[in-house]
């Protein structure tokens, strides 16, 4: 599913002092990979409210009340689409680093080309800051969500792990009084598959199914987004 690269700098006769892995899930046929994880990555809160309740309220309302209210859903809908596709870019190439006797970890983010967001972007997370990690497999490749102190931070939450890293990644966290929790690959996937057929459902074919169903000049915001996607998605490279 994707390639992962890590490096250890280390000093003779001693433990390796710091520890760097790149991320790679670039490329068209990898963007449903990215989905995936992005999905997994919101809280349940945001999700629930995001992607489940408000699409549920107003479909409701087009079915039960007034059918005129499916622009207002496809709009909805259309900046949902773009919000998920362009948050996902966090998942296309990523360099983790992490001094072993420092407690923070430094992320560089390298978005497409083209991206609606800052490329090559390092931040550094303090694991004061953090609160808990809790570790997550999905189709076998080990993810970490951060939860911060912070009912809202800007700080990256979530990065990809290769497998042979997982575990002395979790003693540095321990090592810095992280509490860590981790799921099964079966949980895992059981309650991401769930999000993500609830999503794609309310936010995927929904509104593709409307514009044969309702008058076309409703669903300009969906196709306005799936034009513009496209044409991101082809230019950023298979």
């Amino acid at each position: 599913m994707s390639a992962l690269q890590s490096d250890e700098h280390d000093v003779k006769g001693q433990k390796p002092s710091v520890t760097t892995w790149t991320t790679d899930l670039s490329g068209f046929e990898r963007f449903p990979h990215r989905l995936w994880f992005n999905v997994a990555d919101f809280g349940h809160v945001l999700w629930w409210s995001l992607f489940a309740v408000v699409p549920a309220v107003l479909f409701a309302g087009v079915v039960f009340f007034d059918d005129g209210l499916i622009e207002s859903y496809n709009l909805f809908c259309a900046g949902m689409m773009m919000f998920l596709v362009q948050m996902s870019e966090r998942y296309i190439n990523t360099t983790i680093e992490f001094e072993h006797d420092d407690g923070s970890i430094e992320t560089t983010f390298h978005m497409g080309d083209p991206t609606l967001f800052r490329s090559d972007q390092e931040a550094t997370v303090p694991l004061e800051d953090v609160e808990a990690a809790q570790f997550l497999s999905l189709a076998g490749q080990p993810m970490v969500r951060l939860h911060y102190k912070k009912t809202f931070s800007v700080k990256p939450s979530s990065f990809l792990i290769p497998s042979d890293k997982e575990s002395e990644f979790r003693e540095f966290l321990q090592r810095h009084n992280v509490s860590v929790h981790s799921e099964s690959e079966s949980n895992s996937t059981r309650w991401v598959w769930g999000r993500f057929v609830v999503t794609a459902l309310f936010i995927g074919v929904i509104p593709l199914s409307a514009m044969f169903i309702w008058p076309i000049q409703y669903s300009w915001a969906v196709l306005l987004v799936l034009t513009v996607t496209s044409v991101f998605l082809v230019r950023q490279g298979f």
